[in-house]
């Protein structure tokens, strides 16, 4: 089987488990709800029976959610009785599952009469006790009608012996007035002996003495009869002077061929109780043609019962099979092809290449900063790049090399706005059929990224992905129950599905790298940080740098400077609450400006207001990158806390303008801060962090060196020299490509 085929039946095996999964939902809801139906039912038969000398009602166990017997046969036989109630003593239902309930409740929709269900081992099994207790109420209950009593018991070890003996004779004595006391129940209050199945398959209450002193109870307050179910067939006896019927032929399977199919009618005049079973002879079979009846049967019931279930772990099944086979026959070569070396692109070469991003300028953040950058340094190297993004409402600038396209919503959150791009568009398709590209390269591992990838894979060019952001650190802006999953397990599935498909992988830092080998990712990864563009840094004595010193020292000694992003991930609370230690424990002054806008922003403020920073934190807002190279120029040091970054490019930024670093250790920031040399980085603690702020603050000499330092790394970050990086990577994985 080729590659591409079973892609194809993989994915068309996907499409129809959602949509059985989805059918499997609309059934489970269109079934109806209902909840504590016995007290609603009992309240019905009061109503509709009280002052009444005559009373009929309808006993049966053992139903089984069956449909074929109980639902297309029986209902109909029961229905003709013009019985006043129907009492159901057990085992309703195939076992404790929501859906199971939903399907009995709508059986029982279908008798004329109402129905009163009694709990047995099926209803509590898979946990169903929960939904015995929502839909129907207590297991242990009783009621009255007339000169009758009826009391139900839970056999199914639920409630605790102890209790129950007590709540029994409770009840008995409560009703000594009655004439007739009828006892429900689904267990057997007796051992069944001389059955067609054997004692010990059979369930009944197997504590002896539990037995003894329901026998002798029942016997010391006249209970006019007892009714069970927990057997195939029925079984009727008298034992010291009470009569205990046990029908459990309502619906499920009957093994012997004496068994049948039965309910036991009882009707009460004016004192005198008759009972009549009530054989269903049209749907008995005998012989092995019951066997075989009485089977298919109870297979109908629950494929009827669980038939989309059954369709959905069918297709999971053939799905995992198609993945196995695909990994044990499909040939694979796991080293990389050999290219001779006048295979490659010359470095004259003139590339077209595709970039596919979610957000972009205006949008201040780092990937679109990022994508700028590269593509204007690889324009600036003769190349063509075209960046499909998304289109901003009110946006009336026409970039000449960047596609946007029209957004499907406009997501409005807090102080953060983001269209999410029509990727179905007919205008995008036409874009991307006339012209021919060398090179796919996508910024995200969806939405955009799945639109650069297909059509990549569709016409055979390469695609490459940048890792940019670390999906599992923006878990919160998901609903709660989703959180953990995402977090925990489906970001890192996301990226590792994705990242498989790809040719080729751009990490910014060594521990991005790291992290795409931990979590699976085997396809070649290049190291490439964002270039720095060193030349639009403006001189440190130019007169918009002084006018900013001035306007924010504001009579302070020392600036401090940090540039992100206002929300959680960025972990600013723990940079103002390190600031608040500095403000404690030094004795120079000194001022910090935060650059950036997000949804924490108010929170943010009212924060720096409870912590008395006011007149040391100044939220700046939203400036231009070239706003924010003069912010850089004109700072003394460079505060950073945000432990959700990939390279922690405005790190590099502010290094450019010869700013020391101080920031908390994560990914992202380990390749670039180098402790003691060009800044200090620390473990997540507010303490450790602000002492090495004050160490920098107070000692200038110390300060000036790692400045120094800082640019000189900045400098092997150029722009440039990282669009090159990229030409190469580009360059190889065309050639390797075309082999």
């Amino acid at each position: 089987m080729k590659k591409n085929r079973i892609k194809y039946f993989v994915l068309i095996n996907l499409i129809l488990i959602l949509i059985l999964i989805s059918i499997a939902m609309v059934i489970h809801f269109s079934y109806p709800d209902f909840q504590h139906l016995n007290i609603e039912n009992i309240t019905k038969i009061k109503n509709a029976e009280e002052n009444s000398n005559q009373i009929s009602f309808i006993v049966l166990g053992n139903i089984n959610n069956s449909i074929p017997v109980f639902d297309n046969k029986m209902i109909s036989n029961i229905n003709t009785e013009n019985s006043n109630f129907l009492i159901s003593t057990g085992n309703g239902v195939l076992d404790g599952a929501e859906d199971k309930y939903r399907r009995l409740n709508k059986s029982l929709l279908k008798l004329n009469c109402p129905s009163i269900v009694g709990v047995g081992d099926q209803e509590v099994s898979d946990n169903g006790l929960k939904q015995f207790s929502s839909h129907y109420g207590d297991t242990n209950f009783s009621f009255s009608l007339n000169d009758s009593c009826f009391i139900f018991l839970d056999t199914t070890d639920s409630s605790q012996m102890s209790w129950q003996k007590q709540w029994l004779q409770d009840e008995l004595t409560n009703y000594s007035d009655k004439k007739q006391k009828f006892i429900f129940m689904n267990k057997p209050a007796y051992q069944i002996q001389n059955h067609s199945v054997l004692d010990s398959e059979i369930s009944y209450i197997k504590n002896k003495d539990y037995r003894d002193f329901l026998g002798g109870i029942f016997s010391k307050y006249n209970v006019t009869a007892v009714f069970a179910s927990n057997i195939e067939g029925l079984d009727t006896r008298i034992i010291k002077g009470v009569r205990y019927y046990t029908s459990g032929g309502a619906g499920g399977i009957l093994i012997d061929e004496n068994n049948f199919y039965n309910y036991i009618k009882v009707d009460v005049n004016s004192g005198k109780v008759a009972y009549q079973v009530v054989r269903q002879n049209q749907i008995s079979i005998y012989g092995f043609n019951q066997f075989i009846g009485t089977i298919w049967a109870y297979i109908l019931s629950l494929f009827y019962i669980n038939f989309i279930n059954i369709l959905i772990f069918l297709g999971a099944l053939s799905l995992a099979s198609l993945l196995i086979y695909s990994k044990i026959f499909t040939n694979r070569d796991y080293y990389k092809p050999y290219i001779e070396r006048n295979s490659l692109h010359k470095e004259n070469d003139h590339l077209k290449i595709a970039m596919f991003t979610n957000n972009y300028l205006p949008f201040i953040g780092g990937v679109p900063i990022s994508i700028n950058r590269l593509s204007n340094g690889l324009r600036r190297l003769g190349h063509e790049v075209i960046v499909f993004a998304p289109e901003y409402p009110g946006l009336q600038i026409i970039q000449k090399d960047t596609i946007r396209c029209k957004h499907l919503i406009y997501v409005k959150t807090n102080g953060f706005h983001f269209p999410v791009a029509n990727i179905f568009s007919a205008d995008l398709k036409k874009e991307l059929e006339i012209r021919q590209f060398d090179i796919i390269h996508v910024h995200h591992p969806f939405w955009m990224g799945w639109k650069g990838l297909s059509f990549g894979q569709k016409k055979n060019i390469p695609v490459v992905l940048t890792y940019h952001t670390r999906l599992e650190q923006y878990s919160h802006y998901l609903p709660f129950f989703m959180r953990h999953l995402f977090k925990n397990a489906l970001s890192h599935v996301i990226i590792k599905k994705f990242s498989q498909q790809c040719d080729a992988i751009i990490a910014p830092t060594e521990d991005a790298l790291d992290y795409l080998r931990n979590i699976g990712v085997s396809r070649q990864i290049e190291v490439l940080s964002t270039g720095v563009d060193i030349d639009l840094y403006p001189p440190s004595d130019c007169d918009d740098v002084s006018k900013i010193r001035k306007a924010c020292l504001n009579g302070s000694e020392i600036l401090l400077c940090s540039v992100s992003r206002l929300a959680k991930e960025k972990n600013l609370y723990f940079l103002l609450n390190g600031l608040k230690y500095v403000k404690e424990h030094i004795n120079s002054s000194f001022k910090c400006i935060i650059i950036g806008d997000g949804p924490e922003k108010d929170s943010l403020t009212q924060e720096i207001c409870n912590l008395g920073l006011s007149n040391i934190v100044e939220l700046l807002g939203v400036k231009t990158p070239e706003e924010i190279y003069q912010y850089y120029v004109a700072s003394d040091l460079f505060v950073f806390a945000s432990q959700s970054e990939t390279q922690g490019m405005v790190i590099l930024e502010a290094m450019a303008a010869k700013c020391p670093v101080v920031s908390v250790r994560s990914s992202g920031i380990d390749d670039v801060v180098e402790n003691g040399n060009n800044g200090y980085k620390t473990r997540p603690e507010v303490n450790e962090w602000a002492e090495k702020v004050i160490e920098l603050i107070e000692n200038k000499e110390e300060r000036y060196r790692m400045g120094e330092n800082a640019y000189h790394f900045a400098e092997q970050h150029s722009v440039k020299a990282m669009s090159l990086k990229a030409l190469n990577l580009y360059d190889k994985i065309i050639a390797e490509k075309n082999i």
